[in-house]
């Protein structure tokens, strides 16, 4: 997402220095807005939530952390962990066995020195892709072990000249418009993916005549190219993942992987991967929505209730036997087009009404209608039909049962529907 679009709308940054800014910088913004409005105080770091139960009116959540368990009460629990949290590790014969250095993307060893190191990574998705383009050129020689290659879309990335920061701190309107504009581009992808029609073919030439400039190599070309539409997965945008694969040094293997062995990587073709460093891309279990150990109402267990596959909410922030339990960028989100830091904003505005209802003693608990809850995923799940998600690919954004688990409607349409608070949709006490 460019920079502007992956703020805050209550806290426009005018100070990003690149379209597509990298990872320290979105950091500090973050932290920045932490501090700013004196949330770092409330934050407590290297603490995992193990249970939260609702009993007698509040949720009663432990904790564990360095300084052990604990218990605390709430009057409300918002569950953020969104769709991918849980580290998944491939299933690879002899990864206890590989003799060099083995971490996954999300912990990634900045000490690691790089240099005239033989790397590879395994996966060719989002995380792959940025790897790929941030560190081929770093290394002797690098792989990339590919099984399903994935549609990206080359962007450059330009800095913001000082005079064009000077200029939107002085005029904060310029930046709220930049802001507008990439979230209207977003809009315009996230309609594509909803039906067939110009919208859609525009996005898959964009992508088909980006990669045939990009690669002219046409064995290479014939690697890197889906057999699924654009969209279908998620959307990959990148500065140098191309130009990357065109280096000397780098290789792409779409031969599938046998084993690890102590020096490397075995294909099934019987040929071992030389190497010195293992980065595995593969992600994150889809659809872990840190529901284990959630009770509700009555002993109700979230992931027992969710047991058969078909993740239920109302508006994908509430449900039903929960009461004053929110989901943020939960089930039927709009995760596949909109930012999730738009996501959020949305849900948030949409949390703090609730709540002000509660602290205002208007009422004690809030929890989703069966009634509304059950009306709304029939009408979500019947809402796919010419939606590129079920064009026929397979990815993470589908179920168990082949169903996606992302918003059918266009991102527009996420903010109207969590504008306004309206009891009638909820249970509630007073």
């Amino acid at each position: 997402m460019a920079s502007f679009s992956y703020c805050y709308e209550f806290e426009p940054n005018p100070n990003w220095t690149q379209r597509f800014s990298g990872g320290g910088e979105i950091q500090q913004y973050f932290e920045g807005v932490a501090k700013k409005y004196n949330l770092d105080k409330w934050i407590q770091f290297d603490t995992e939530v193990s249970k939260a139960e609702y009993v007698n009116g509040e949720w009663l959540v432990s904790t564990q952390s360095a300084e052990g368990e604990k218990t605390t009460h709430f009057d409300i629990f918002v569950a953020a962990t969104g769709p991918l949290h849980k580290k998944k590790y491939p299933e690879i014969p002899g990864m206890d066995d590989f003799k060099g250095a083995m971490f996954h993307t999300a912990d990634w060893d900045d000490d690691y020195e790089l240099s005239d190191k033989r790397a590879a990574v395994i996966g060719s998705g989002s995380s792959a892709v940025q790897l790929t383009g941030a560190i081929a050129e770093l290394v002797k020689h690098f792989t990339v072990f590919q099984r399903t290659p994935q549609w990206v879309v080359t962007m450059s990335n330009p800095a913001y000249s000082d005079f064009s920061i000077k200029l939107k701190n002085t005029f904060p309107a310029l930046g709220r418009m930049t802001r507008a504009f990439y979230l209207w581009m977003g809009e315009q992808y996230g309609r594509a993916a909803l039906k067939d029609g110009l919208r859609r073919k525009i996005v898959q030439k964009i992508c088909e005549w980006g990669l045939k400039w990009a690669i002219k190599d046409p064995e290479l070309r014939a690697k890197a190219t889906p057999t699924d539409l654009a969209m279908c997965r998620r959307m990959i945008m990148s500065t140098n993942y191309f130009s990357a694969l065109n280096q000397d040094n780098v290789d792409v293997v779409t031969v599938a992987i046998e084993c690890i062995t102590e020096t490397g990587v075995k294909t099934v073709d019987g040929k071992v991967h030389e190497l010195d460093l293992i980065v595995l891309a593969t992600g994150f279990h889809p659809n872990y929505w840190g529901i284990q150990d959630v009770i509700g109402e009555n002993g109700k267990l979230l992931d027992e209730a969710w047991s058969d596959g078909k993740l239920r909410t109302f508006n994908s922030i509430a449900l039903p036997g929960f009461p004053n339990y929110f989901m943020l960028i939960g089930p039927n989100s709009p995760i596949t087009n909109l930012s999730l830091v738009e996501v959020s904003d949305i849900g948030i505005d949409y949390i703090f009404q609730c709540i002000e209802k509660i602290e205002l003693g208007e009422l004690k608990s809030i929890s989703a209608k069966q009634s509304v809850t059950d009306a709304f995923n029939e009408k979500v799940n019947s809402s796919f039909d010419g939606t590129i998600w079920i064009s026929g690919c397979n990815s993470w954004y589908l179920d168990d049962e082949g169903v996606p688990v992302t918003w059918p409607w266009a991102p527009a349409e996420y903010q109207s529907a969590l504008k306004v608070l309206d009891l009638n949709d909820y249970d509630v006490t007073v």
